[in-house]
């Protein structure tokens, strides 16, 4: 660690971390070599989701199931009829419910003007895109330069990230948390934004709503006027929703989105959340409604200081993914698919790994990279997963990724703390890691 003046600052946001070494602008062998092996890798990995890649994944459509219940809600919502009733069977012949508040059907209503193929390979493509788009933010608040190696450390990280659980599954089932997430990212990352900061928040908020739990991240930052921009933001487009759909919209606000068995079973091992752990403890539901309120509290003060701190380091990037991980772990269901925020949050690890040369953090690093890679939570034998009376290595299987954020959020929280107070010692001066 070394101090410098405030006057000697650089125009770069750092994000306190400090810019990447400089790169020579001709290549050495390896270095083109690095460049081959990641265009083929985030090649391959972009051709898997879309159209297949021979020994790994058969040629042709591959079906989505959750993309097909979003054509069926914009189709519906088309057609004039009710949302929230019994929706058309799925391709799949499931009778599966719509979830998302109205406006999403209008959102999701030109998807099903286009056959189903063409929507999974147009909603991957942009999926895709936002993955990229996300990491590239990231490495952007991390102050690294110059642009090119900033593309290429974003493109690795990509090709990377396509092997996480949470990544794929997005992909394959058709969801749309990598989109949601680069929307958050592009709201509270951008060192300026040609919207009002807080808008995109608000927005995506009405189409789902747990992005709704990112004004903590303004609240916490004390931008007050991003916060009330998210709510208002909300509001209007609530409101553009209730004069589309006012018999649903009415629905949903009043009664769909208060039953959670809409949803799915809370102790299906997926829903790696607070309640997903208490449900496959076999905790009644009458205290497991007390606990969840007790541990989200708790939760939520470990996340709020870790947010705190990272702020105060000047780590925007880290702060909005320890937001996500609070997000994730309080929501009544949280399936594995949703924790697509590990992407970004394993790349600032690897960074830092880099800077400091720490061979801790980047086993680390690697260690739950590799976790995600496996999740745990599938690797349950045939037969359990309906029971709750499970042995306790079953128990770590099946919240795997709850314990992993639980345990990353004591990190950050005890780590930025000795950091602060190291800095103490110099004051007047700020702290720059390298």
């Amino acid at each position: 660690m070394r101090t410098r003046s405030p006057e000697s600052a650089d125009p770069i946001p750092t994000d306190g971390v400090g810019p990447a070494p400089e790169v020579s602008a001709r290549l050495s062998p390896l270095g083109i070599l690095a460049r081959v092996a990641i265009v083929l890798a985030a090649a391959v990995g972009a051709a898997y989701h879309l159209i297949g890649v021979p020994g790994l994944r058969d040629i042709g459509f591959y079906y989505r199931i959750d993309l097909d219940v979003y054509r069926l809600g914009g189709s519906v919502f088309v057609d004039g009829g009710p949302l929230y009733g019994t929706m058309p069977p799925t391709l799949a012949g499931v009778g599966l419910p719509f979830t998302y508040p109205p406006l999403a059907a209008v959102v999701f209503s030109p998807m099903s003007l286009i056959p189903l193929e063409a929507a999974g390979v147009v909603l991957t493509t942009l999926s895709l895109l936002a993955l990229l788009a996300t990491l590239a933010l990231t490495l952007a608040s991390l102050g690294v330069s110059p642009r090119a190696t900033l593309t290429w450390t974003a493109l690795a990280a990509a090709a990377a990230a396509l092997t996480l659980e949470p990544v794929r599954s997005t992909l394959d089932y058709g969801q749309v948390n990598i989109l949601l997430m680069a929307f958050v990212a592009a709201d509270c990352l951008l060192k300026k934004t040609p919207w009002p900061r807080g808008m995109l928040i608000g927005f995506v908020a009405a189409l789902k709503l747990t992005p709704a739990a990112f004004v903590l991240f303004f609240l916490v930052r004390k931008d007050f006027r991003a916060a009330v921009t998210s709510g208002l933001s909300f509001l209007a487009a609530g409101a553009v929703g209730f004069v589309l759909t006012r018999a649903d919209s009415w629905q949903y606000w009043t009664h769909t989105l208060f039953d959670s068995g809409r949803i799915g079973r809370a102790a299906y091992p997926p829903n790696q959340s607070i309640t997903g752990v208490l449900a496959r403890l076999g905790v009644d539901p009458s205290l497991r409604s007390l606990l969840w309120l007790g541990l989200s509290a708790a939760v939520l003060m470990l996340a709020a200081v870790a947010m705190h701190r990272a702020l105060a380091a000047g780590a925007t990037a880290l702060a909005l993914c320890v937001n996500a991980l609070l997000a994730l772990l309080v929501s009544p269901v949280s399936w594995s698919h949703h924790w697509v925020w590990v992407a970004p949050l394993l790349l600032l690890v690897g960074v830092e790994a880099y800077r400091r040369r720490s061979a801790l953090l980047a086993a680390g690093g690697l260690a739950s990279w590799a976790m995600f890679v496996i999740a745990p939570h599938w690797r349950l034998g045939q037969g359990r997963w309906e029971g709750t009376d499970w042995p306790l290595w079953d128990q770590l299987l099946a919240s795997a990724y709850v314990w992993w954020a639980v345990v990353l959020l004591a990190i950050v929280v005890v780590s930025l703390g000795r950091r602060d107070v190291s800095s103490s010692e110099h004051s007047g001066h700020r702290i720059r890691l390298r």
